[in-house]
């Protein structure tokens, strides 16, 4: 399954006939669906709103300048290859109206912005201590002890609960959740209203492809209609979006989490369950799995969750029914709410170092990112 990333685009014209205002015309594209990332073979098609179904000569699409394709119908498509990276392109369709009117839509995809090779100038930890399951709080710098395999490290960072939160709230909106959806919004909403007012949250949808319902800038309001707006359709690339989401993160600053609903059932992705615990591994936000539906009952899609988050640091929590899903939801903002975020100099020989943090002289529990891959020395 090839990556996306959406087309959404409107050019409204308005025409006036003695005096009136006639309905408002728009050429839309309708596929990709809205904020995916492009990459590969790319389905191209645009819908004319506001006409006749026969209203439509053709339509010409063009792509970084070049004409990709001439389709005719009001509901015209064809297909072009993005090529394998995630970067920039130009997108415009032009359609000829069998009234003599001509609509245009203009449209610049987004570059991921990123390499897949980072240097780790600092190893950065969340931390979450408990003592007989209650949240540990008041733990000062020099109470910590993080060792690296089996070296003592200094801490170059460390803050207590209250440092400023990255997330990415990913939510799964394949088919097999079409009967739970209702519950599904109503869970994410409660959480996202429950965040401080200083975390900055991106929320993204999967099905078969990606994308982004509401940026990291969009503010409480304009999350929950993005919430709200939500449909259920397509297969499940849990992988993949896993993947990408880091991806998202890793350009941020301080403490940073992504939070994923899912069946856990992944039929779509690209990555595969090796290379996305790699990527798990090795980045410094916390995963946390929320479960439904087949991910609350198949034992092998639990211990895969529960993998991918205990290599982070996080949690995979479960719910049988839908409408239990405010108490997993409930647990998560408790574990973020409660974390320390702790920061080393790691090692530079390009291998993978088990982490350990203890609390010396208690009985205390403490959970964080297992370990991590060091860059090399130059």
């Amino acid at each position: 399954m090839k990556r996306h990333l959406a087309l959404a685009v409107t050019f409204l014209v308005c025409t006036a006939v003695a005096g009136h205002t006639r309905a408002a015309v728009s050429l839309q594209f309708v596929s990709p669906a809205a904020d995916m990332y492009v990459t590969g073979v790319t389905d191209l098609q645009v819908a004319i709103r506001g006409a006749a179904n026969d209203a439509v000569e053709d339509v010409t699409f063009f792509a970084d300048g070049r004409q990709v394709c001439v389709a005719s119908g009001d509901k015209a498509g064809c297909r072009w290859d993005a090529g394998a990276a995630v970067v920039e392109h130009v997108l415009r369709a032009v359609a000829r109206l069998k009234s003599g009117e001509r609509l245009v839509a203009n449209m610049r995809t987004k570059g991921l912005g990123y390499t897949e090779s980072v240097s780790v100038e600092v190893v950065q930890l969340n931390v979450v201590v408990t003592d007989g399951g209650k949240f540990v709080s008041g733990l000062s710098r020099d109470q910590f002890r993080v060792l690296d395999d089996k070296e003592s490290r200094a801490l170059t960072t460390f803050e207590a609960y209250g440092a400023p939160l990255e997330l990415v709230l990913a939510l799964d909106v394949s088919g097999s959740m079409a009967n739970a959806l209702p519950d599904i919004k109503t869970a994410a909403a409660t959480f996202l209203q429950s965040l401080g007012p200083s975390d900055q949250v991106t929320i993204v949808a999967f099905n078969d492809n990606m994308f982004t319902l509401a940026r990291r800038e969009a503010d409480k309001e304009a999350r929950l209609k993005a919430i709200d707006r939500l449909n259920a359709w397509g297969g499940t690339s849990l992988y993949d979006v896993i993947e990408r989401s880091l991806e998202l993160l890793s350009h941020q600053q301080g403490r940073r989490a992504l939070v994923v609903f899912t069946d856990g059932d992944d039929r779509s992705s690209e990555a595969t369950f090796d290379d996305v615990q790699k990527r798990v591994s090795d980045s410094d936000a916390t995963l946390f799995a929320v479960g439904l539906g087949r991910g609350a009952k198949v034992k092998e899609l639990q211990d895969k969750l529960e993998q991918l988050a205990e290599a982070s640091g996080g949690q995979a929590l479960f719910a049988e029914r839908a409408d239990k899903l405010n108490e997993p939801f409930g647990a998560i903002l408790k574990d973020l709410t409660n974390q320390y975020m702790l920061a080393f100099e790691p090692s530079r020989d390009g291998k993978y170092h088990r982490i350990t943090v203890q609390i010396p002289g208690k009985g205390y529990k403490v959970r964080t990112r297992l370990g991590y891959t060091a860059s090399v020395s130059k």
